[in-house]
């Protein structure tokens, strides 16, 4: 059995709550690690999600934690498929809610986050919540 607890951390992005607008997640800073994976939770929605009121999971990047840009090429992420604007998954049914939807980041950039985008007037909301995984750590035990 290998130990993969010593060598990882985790940050939790968005708090859980439930969202009528869009949300951007806590910068992620991966320092000290060479991978990190970012996991966005959808709750049981009571919307009745279609394209025209969707929800939609991106993935930003920054050199300094304040300039945010979309990351749009493939080869930075693992994971997708990437859309425009750094879209990694769109729920716009039922269907599509009450699981999770991860990315992978690859790519040179040091801070990443999620945003969850919201189209159309969502009046109950949809549970959502954030976290992102760092990996393959530079110096071990990970300490919390």
């Amino acid at each position: 059995m290998r130990d993969i607890h010593s060598g990882i951390a985790t940050v939790q992005t968005l708090d859980p709550a439930l969202t009528t607008a869009t949300r951007y997640g806590a910068p992620v800073d991966r320092k000290g690690f060479e991978a990190v994976e970012h996991i966005v939770c959808i709750g049981a929605t009571d919307e009745e999600l279609s394209p025209e009121l969707a929800i939609a999971c991106a993935i930003e990047v920054s050199e300094n934690g304040g300039d945010w840009q979309p990351v749009t090429a493939q080869y930075e992420v693992l994971g997708g498929p990437l859309g425009e604007d750094g879209i990694f998954a769109v729920i716009d049914d039922v269907a599509g809610d009450q699981r999770d939807y991860r990315i992978g980041y690859v790519g040179p950039a040091r801070y990443t986050r999620v945003a969850v985008r919201l189209t159309g007037t969502h009046e109950d909301g949809t549970p959502v919540a954030a976290l992102a995984l760092l990996a393959h750590a530079h110096l071990k035990p990970v300490t919390p």
